[in-house]
């Protein structure tokens, strides 16, 4: 069972504008293990019927000295309730959250990096670029919906940061996953990493292990959201295509 922290809300700040900032605090913190951003913890939050319902969010920064947890959240509106909390939560605010759960680095012994993100991913992209070694090379394609949800990373040089404007809601990943595939392919072996929306993820899993050959335990993909769904409508079509796609590469390799 996940350790469980009671804090509150230090700060509630507008990032960008489809980004907040909240900072957790709380004694409880100095019980929370250091070195785990890119992991994250599920925070608890109340739906419009009455339930509470828990929802991950990546661990953005954690300063131990401080007791400080710092968490971004997507902002569009009110139309789930992790999103409709972060826009009202004031300092002072209690909230629970659970965790840290696994963390989401790229593998740092890669010849070079091609990380891939919309919004929803932003936080562990950036994290991943921040604790890259300095001289790491590849790519960092972000899809935001405006030029002003771009935010200043840490990126080493020779990562290639590229913004992609998406304004249409209803196409999510579209321009991402057209800007992976017309990236030249460099030398060595790459790592492969992708978060986002649920289709994005399976048309980049079909790119990179299927026209790339590189194997699924070699690269990190997973999607975030799905379109027109809830979040526990995006984690039963997420288990029914881990399910369908073992089920495809077995038959595959028993032919």
């Amino acid at each position: 069972m996940p350790a469980q922290y009671q804090l509150t809300v230090a700060h509630n700040d507008s990032l960008t504008p489809h980004m907040r900032r909240i900072r957790l605090t709380g004694s409880d913190l100095r019980d929370f293990p250091a070195d785990q951003e890119s992991g994250y913890v599920k925070l608890l939050v109340e739906r419009e019927d009455g339930e509470t319902v828990p929802r991950s969010y990546t661990i953005r920064a954690f300063d131990a000295r401080r007791e400080m947890l710092t968490l971004d959240f997507v902002d569009h509106g009110d139309s789930g309730p992790a999103s409709a909390w972060a826009r009202r939560a004031e300092p002072g605010a209690a909230v629970t959250i659970r965790g840290p759960g696994e963390k989401k680095l790229a593998d740092p012994a890669a010849d070079w990096f091609f990380l891939a993100a919309d919004l929803s991913a932003l936080p562990a992209l950036a994290v991943n670029l921040e604790v890259l070694r300095r001289d790491a090379s590849g790519y960092a394609i972000i899809e935001v919906p405006s030029l002003d949800d771009r935010q200043n990373i840490d990126a080493p040089t020779g990562i290639d940061v590229q913004w992609i404007v998406n304004e249409d809601a209803a196409a999510p990943n579209r321009a991402l996953v057209d800007t992976v595939l017309r990236q030249p392919w460099l030398e060595g072996r790459a790592y492969p990493w992708f978060a986002g929306e649920f289709d994005g993820m399976r048309a980049l899993r079909k790119y990179f292990r299927d026209e790339r050959g590189i194997d699924r335990k070699a690269m990190y993909l997973s999607c975030y959201w799905k379109l027109g769904d809830t979040d526990e409508g995006m984690k039963k079509a997420k288990r029914r295509d881990a399910e369908s796609d073992a089920q495809t590469l077995t038959a595959v390799g028993a032919r």
